[in-house]
């Protein structure tokens, strides 16, 4: 197996035709087709098929794409590195982060990662566990900030716990129950959850049956974070918020946090990476001005800041 096979198989995935993976890579559909054919040829096993919109990989070639994604991206890390340590600029840092983190932290930590490394390309994706595992999995993403990992997936990823937040729950401002004190006056309301599939079940076992309550019947799940805002906002939906993003200028203005007798939820932060595969000096980089970042807004003069950076506590 050869690397420009790799980087073929990958670019046909990507693109979803030989001729538009060739003009990717900058080679002919033919140089494509034999890059393939040949692996075919070597592993006595087909690959790739083709149909009338396009290419398939069969089975095999499904399995073989997974690890010529994380060949591909370690070759481009080691060059990336090689770059950086010739005085060179350039390479890309793939991040995964938990969307409140962008309305929250974020924009500090990437301030300060700009001017320490201002040639790199940053690529951020929204981290929910279901979109950045299989990224993890296969190199293209460098680690991911937000909830950890079921326990099942240990043996895949690191998991460093970076600091952790309590969460309040949120209504828009004019909700019927905005001065409601308890769950329980909850209990008929219509839940709505930025979270994963397992939150419907982590609602029930972390909020709810902790203080000896019934779970509600209507939990539904937004795998977006603007879904989730606007509709939030918009209807008499009951949503659970970490208070970084409740202490946010835009969740302010928005929503309304409810002075509950209860404790609600503890979040976790971590960095979640994939197991054996260290950390470029980019990644370490951004981690460090992330920690930096929250460290300065704790010591900051402005109240707005303070607020924000006050509701965390730091694990690392």
């Amino acid at each position: 197996m050869k690397f420009h096979q790799f980087r073929t198989l990958v670019a046909m995935a990507d693109t979803g035709s030989i001729r538009a993976a060739a003009r990717q890579l900058g080679i002919s559909p033919a140089a494509a087709t034999k890059a393939v054919r040949e692996l075919e040829a070597e592993q006595q096993i087909a690959l790739v098929t083709r149909n009338a919109n396009g290419i398939a990989f069969t089975e095999a070639g499904q399995a073989l794409l997974v690890h010529a994604r994380l060949v591909v991206h370690q070759m481009s890390r080691a060059q990336d590195e090689l770059d950086a340590r010739r005085g060179r600029g350039g390479g890309k840092l793939a991040i995964g982060v938990t969307p409140w983190l962008a309305l929250s932290f974020l924009p500090d930590a990437v301030t300060r990662f700009r001017e320490r490394m201002p040639e790199m390309q940053l690529e951020f994706y929204e981290g929910l566990l279901n979109i950045v595992m299989p990224r993890l999995r296969d190199g293209s993403l460098d680690f991911s900030l937000g909830k950890p990992s079921s326990a099942s997936l240990h043996a895949e990823f690191t998991q460093t716990p970076i600091f952790a937040t309590e969460s309040a729950v949120v209504v828009r401002h004019d909700h019927p129950l905005a001065h409601a004190q308890s769950l329980r006056d909850l209990q008929e309301s219509e839940w709505l959850l930025n979270w994963d599939p397992a939150s419907k079940e982590m609602i029930a076992d972390d909020v709810f049956r902790r203080h000896g309550l019934p779970m509600p019947r209507k939990v539904h799940l937004a795998h977006s974070f603007i879904v989730a805002m606007g509709l939030i906002m918009n209807t008499d939906m009951v949503s659970i918020f970490p208070w970084p993003l409740v202490e946010s200028r835009f969740a302010r203005e928005n929503l309304r946090a409810l002075a509950l007798h209860e404790e609600v939820d503890r979040t976790v932060v971590s960095i979640v990476a994939r197991r054996g595969v260290p950390l470029s000096p980019a990644a370490e980089c951004f981690l460090d001005c992330l920690k930096e970042a929250i460290h300065a807004g704790e010591a900051s003069t402005d109240p707005e800041r303070r607020r924000l950076y006050h509701s965390l506590e730091l694990l690392i």
